[in-house]
């Protein structure tokens, strides 16, 4: 497996037996996944997951250091993905954005005092 592919977390489509008797799967959809680091990976992410799940999956995937409590998904235009929309931005297979959580980010600026004049 290459760093620019992510193993499906898990699989919750059931395979079927088609006219020759062999098994068919379908396919889980692939969502491009943009770090903020701007390296682009594809993933394949299970629609049954919470938001909280795929993070911490990419975290793991991604060998990220820091905790996925720091991180979210963005879509294109920066909306937050959400448990709520999630389905909907997979099945349509929109870019996604893994980026800082903007109240971790406000936080360690304010503990860093040296930028401020």
């Amino acid at each position: 497996m290459s760093a620019a592919q992510l193993p499906t977390t898990r699989s919750t489509v059931s395979p079927s037996v088609n006219g020759s008797g062999s098994k068919a799967v379908a396919l889980v959809p692939t969502n491009n996944v943009t770090t903020k680091d701007g390296v682009t990976v594809r993933a394949r992410i299970d629609p049954t997951l919470t938001v909280d799940d795929v993070v911490k999956q990419l975290c793991l995937n991604l060998k990220i250091k820091e905790p996925p409590a720091m991180y979210a998904l963005r879509d294109e235009t920066d909306d937050l993905v959400t448990n709520d929309n999630l389905r909907k931005k997979i099945k349509t297979k929109l870019n996604l954005k893994y980026v800082i959580l903007v109240l971790y980010f406000d936080v360690d600026r304010r503990a860093d005092t040296s930028w401020a004049v």
